[in-house]
């Protein structure tokens, strides 16, 4: 006899409607969340190995998820506003809105403009209307004045500021641009250019200590060379901006920084980072993409923190590229477009590498420095980094076959101060071996 039959012999009433409303309500669900999890987020079909990684994925956040509520929205250093930000295939399963909101009115916060999820504290005011995140703050400029952000003003008040040497956020844009440099003749022409972040002490005037360093550096051969700008992110310091030159040019300006520069700090803080901009110049997707394998890349993490000088930061986020290749979804969405195909490298500007730009890359790991050794190697390490994922497989993106690259008779011009930096650091740079063991280049603590 069926078991259908069995059941309604033995059940009756509304106990037999009870438990047949369960078993249909548990298969609905169970088989929409199993649809939607075997479905990516355009509806191709995903192998069975990634589904059971992703059910495994969707258990741990319902574990992390209940134990956060009870601590305010942050357990172990980490939040449920980062986890979805970081997962947005379960951002997608639901609308998380009304759920946050109940859970966590007190702290939470989602940017207008990208829907990126976070602390209240976190978000940037603009107009005393609504919230952003920081890389969207960068969008808008920063009102002193008034104490928020907002859009870019016009033309003939961009550069209004309360300072004679330190102009409004963004306002270096129109003065800032090319500067001619031996690196114009090579092919292809690569150029980069930089955001330093500082803070002024309490004995010094900040303005002050901007032109100070701009009689220095601000000028190069009759070309604007660095311009500085008030950033909302900072206590009370400036970001000197330079033009996009080649690093014989920053190599000669930055000479500025041998000596100490005193009164201002940047390394010792907690608000200073320094900005590598460098040209996509005739990128492809390919290229892009073992950029990011490599900065990204577990077995490279000794190099990248020790060049870095500082961990997996929020605003600079390393994340495992390699198992979770989701972030190749816009890339292949946009194979028409190889504008877009880069941009779509990354979502979030808070990632090491930053594509979201229209013509550079924006190295964001480096912590700020005023030392002229550590700033040259930084660029260096960028200049390095393009070039040497540009002709490397996949399996070469390795730290060895990087200091091999960089050991080459051809780059050590542009290598100098990165190999003795990464030598001070405790790497072995042996640049005669045609291979070398992995350990050989472990940080020496």
């Amino acid at each position: 006899m069926k078991m259908r039959h069995i059941l309604t012999m033995r059940l009756a009433g509304s106990h037999l409607d009870y438990i047949k409303s369960e078993i249909r309500s548990n298969l609905t669900v169970n088989r929409y969340f199993q649809n939607r999890i075997l479905r990516n987020h355009y509806g191709s079909a995903i192998s069975k190995e990634l589904y059971l990684a992703k059910k495994e994925q969707l258990i741990d956040f319902a574990k992390f998820y209940s134990e956060a509520k009870k601590d305010g929205g942050k357990i172990q250093g980490q939040s449920v506003f980062e986890y979805l930000n970081n997962n947005t295939w379960i951002r997608s399963l639901r609308c998380w809105r009304d759920e946050l909101q109940d859970n966590f009115s007190s702290c939470y916060f989602e940017c207008n403009d990208c829907s990126h999820l976070g602390f209240e504290d976190e978000g940037r005011d603009v107009c005393n209307d609504y919230l952003v995140c920081y890389h969207c703050s960068q969008n808008y400029y920063y009102n002193q004045s008034e104490g928020y952000y907002q859009d870019e003003p016009d033309d003939e008040d961009e550069d209004d500021s309360s300072y004679e040497n330190i102009g409004s956020y963004h306002s270096s844009k129109k003065h800032l641009g090319h500067i001619p440099s031996n690196f114009d003749n090579r092919t292809p022409k690569v150029l980069i250019g930089l955001e330093l972040e500082m803070e002024c002490d309490e004995d010094h005037d900040k303005d002050e200590q901007a032109g100070h360093l701009l009689d220095a550096i601000g000028k190069y051969k009759g070309y604007q060379y660095a311009l500085c700008e008030e950033d909302g992110s900072l206590n009370d310091g400036f970001e000197m901006v330079t033009s996009y030159t080649g690093l014989d040019v920053h190599k000669t300006q930055l000479q500025f920084f041998k000596n100490k520069f005193y009164g201002m700090t940047s390394h010792n803080t907690s608000t200073c980072g320094l900005h590598v901009h460098i040209c996509k110049s005739d990128m492809t997707t390919l290229h892009g993409a073992k950029m990011v394998f490599f900065i990204n890349d577990a077995k490279n993490h000794s190099l990248v923190k020790a060049i870095a000088r500082r961990d997996n930061a929020s605003y600079a986020c390393i994340k495992d590229k390699k198992t979770d290749k989701s972030w190749l979804k816009d890339v292949v969405r946009n194979t028409k477009d190889k504008k877009n195909q880069l941009r779509g490298l990354n979502s979030d500007r808070y990632e090491a590498l930053n594509f979201n730009n229209e013509r550079t890359i924006e190295f964001r790991l480096f912590k700020g420095s005023l030392k002229y050794d550590t700033i040259m190697a930084c660029l260096e390490f960028t200049y390095a980094t393009w070039h040497f994922c540009k002709n490397a497989s996949i399996d070469q993106l390795t730290t060895s076959d990087f200091i091999q690259h960089i050991c080459k008779p051809e780059n050590k011009a542009d290598t100098r101060f990165l190999r003795v930096y990464l030598k001070n650091k405790g790497f072995n740079m042996v640049c005669s071996m045609p291979t070398v063991c992995p350990e050989q280049f472990r940080v020496v603590a």
